[in-house]
């Protein structure tokens, strides 16, 4: 598959978009960025679908763990890949309530593929360094393969 700048553009605002969802405590804003077999794999679970990705961010968001954060993606790479397109990118999540003070740093490995919907997430590999966890490493799924 052909990968053009404008299916660049629109993969990169893909993710921005499920990003300010989650800084909105958007659960279901997060979770339309995923293809109806959609999965979402993190150090805290795999979740299928956007009912389960919505599910699950529901939690999170009750839980705190978004309170007062903002994201910033930054690194993004796109190249073609059988199923559509794999995108990488980077993750920091900063604290903005009560100074800026970077909280988590992370890595985004996707497979996102075209629909009747614009793109959207296969696969939405999360991948939190592990200075996140202290000693603990984080659940890693293999990562994708590129056409």
């Amino acid at each position: 598959m052909t990968i053009t700048t404008e299916d660049k553009i629109d993969i990169q605002e893909l993710t921005a978009r499920t990003y300010i969802g989650l800084d909105s405590e958007d659960a279901g804003g997060f979770a339309s960025g995923f293809a109806d077999d959609g999965v979402f794999v993190a150090p805290y679970g795999e979740f299928v679908g956007p009912a389960a990705v919505k599910e699950f961010i529901t939690k999170h968001i009750a839980a705190g763990k978004e309170d007062g954060v903002r994201h910033f993606l930054t690194n993004h790479v796109v190249d073609a890949h059988e199923e559509g397109a794999r995108y990488r990118f980077y993750i920091t999540k900063m604290n903005i309530a009560t100074g800026p003070v970077a909280i988590a740093t992370a890595g985004g490995d996707c497979i996102v593929k075209r629909t009747g919907q614009g793109w959207r997430f296969k696969r939405f590999q999360l991948t939190i360094d592990p200075a996140m966890f202290g000693d603990a490493k984080p659940v890693v799924a293999p990562v994708a393969k590129s056409a």
